[in-house]
């Protein structure tokens, strides 16, 4: 968000004023992504049927009031999983096949405890 309200005012700015791009950039992207880093204890690897790991297709946190620490993941197999993101020990709620072949999205109901 922070990123595209940048650009979004740069390229206005350009627009009003009719001048060329600036050939300096005056917010390096290299500092701004050095904000988004992976905790190694926060990675997630999906596993399939078979005990491999696939990509997972699908993420979304929960909306509902009290669940939003709840994750759903859907993977390339068609199995999705609900976590408890707080929960480091056990964080895997459920599980179910919900498809034969890949699930390329999940959605929640929105502030309701439905995907």
């Amino acid at each position: 968000m922070l990123f595209r309200s940048i650009v979004d005012r740069g390229v206005g700015r350009r627009r009003q004023n009719a001048l060329p791009a600036d050939p300096r950039p005056r917010y390096p992207l290299s500092s701004l992504l050095q904000g988004y880093q992976c905790a190694r204890h926060d990675e997630h690897i999906s596993y399939g049927n078979l005990g491999d790991s696939v990509p997972p297709f699908g993420l979304a946190f929960s909306s509902a009031g009290n669940l939003q620490n709840v994750l759903a993941a859907a993977n390339e197999e068609g199995i999705v999983r609900i976590y408890n993101t707080e929960n480091r020990e056990n964080p895997l709620l459920k599980e179910w096949l919900a498809h034969e072949n890949a699930v390329f999205d999940i959605a929640w109901v929105p502030g309701e405890p439905q995907v």
